[in-house]
């Protein structure tokens, strides 16, 4: 009996040896089945958000529509936010500096700093948004908000009973030509209302909008136009709490206070970086400037709230539609599209 005990430890390493050169002989088998399935990534992207990715607003747009393209054009995707504009150069540097082939800056912040960095790396493909373009190796995408922001300034007016509208925006200098638009729509329906502007320091700067919101509101505006990030949600709230209309923007922001948005302009991201990816794969991104609007569905209207009749409605779409026929046959026609 004794004799027999003392085989026991021998035959027990034995069959934990089989065992592991099973598994392990298993575990290499799927990873090689694996590689066979899974393609290598074709190229390398980062994408430097300057606010947190987590704001259900621009942010967080960009990081859900790229992180679901990821498997379908194959790229290893790195991604750096919060960025301080002390820190964009050296992020954006860095990133280059290891061989990433796509570099994207969601937001015109981004387009400075790419500037200076962005001659010292010809490989690397430079991308912002809202902001220019200036070297072989630069994208920039830029939103046509003119259309937009006529057309929610004629809704303003077709809605206020004050002849008040409000208008709240970041402080930035690619804003300045939508404000404009905007009081453009307002007069073609109300020549004699009053638009009231307030800029705060970003699209982020909830209190700063808050505040401003409750000046428009003293001041007897009945619509506010609200073109945020984060600071969209206090300003729409303001409204609801005060009984006066908003217009969302970035989201499709209703459910905030369904009885008080009129309708919300949505900046279509994913369909704007399905396109650069797709372009970039295809060898065919361009470089330098390129615009997307309303004609390229890169902006669209948000269902209308209920509170808007029928007849507007229908004169707003009507117009949109106008629009949108004139950027075809202008883009037909060899024009700008």
């Amino acid at each position: 009996m004794n004799r027999h005990l003392q085989w026991f430890p021998f035959l027990f390493v034995v069959v934990v040896v089989i065992l592991l050169v099973s598994i392990t002989w298993r575990f290499s088998n799927n990873m090689s089945q694996l590689n066979k399935i899974t393609p290598h990534p074709q190229f390398r992207v980062a994408l430097l958000l300057e606010g947190p990715s987590f704001d259900q607003g621009w942010n967080s747009s960009a990081l859900e529509s790229i992180s679901r393209l990821r498997d379908r054009f194959s790229f290893e995707l790195q991604i750096a936010d919060q960025l301080s504009a002390a820190k964009i150069t050296e992020t954006a540097s860095q990133y280059a500096a290891q061989g990433y082939d796509l570099v994207i800056g969601h937001g015109v912040a981004f387009s400075e700093p790419f500037y200076h960095v962005a001659p010292y790396y010809p490989k690397t493909r430079f991308i912002t948004f809202n902001g220019k373009a200036t070297y072989p190796n630069q994208t920039n995408i830029g939103y046509d908000m003119n259309d937009s922001g006529y057309l929610m300034g004629k809704l303003s007016a077709l809605i206020s009973k004050t002849h008040q509208v409000g208008y709240i925006v970041a402080n930035k200098p690619n804003e300045a030509s939508q404000i404009e638009w905007f009081k453009r729509g307002v007069a073609s329906v109300k020549p004699l209302a009053t638009v009231h502007v307030k800029a705060v320091g970003s699209y982020n700067d909830d209190a700063a909008a808050l505040k401003a919101a409750q000046d428009l509101i003293a001041h007897r505006v009945d619509v506010i136009y609200t073109l945020g990030d984060s600071f969209n949600l206090p300003v729409i709230t303001a409204a609801q709490k005060a009984n006066i209309y908003a217009i969302g923007y970035i989201a499709d922001q209703r459910y905030i206070a369904p009885n008080n948005v009129l309708t919300c302009i949505m900046q279509d991201v994913n369909m704007v970086y399905t396109l650069l990816l797709q372009q970039y794969a295809n060898g065919t991104l361009p470089q330098g400037n390129v615009e997307f609007g309303l004609a390229e569905g890169a902006n669209r209207l948000s269902p209308f709230g209920p509170m808007v009749p029928p007849a507007v409605q229908h004169e707003i779409n009507h117009e949109l539609q106008q629009i949108v026929e004139k950027k075809h046959v202008t883009s037909g026609s060899g024009g700008k599209s």
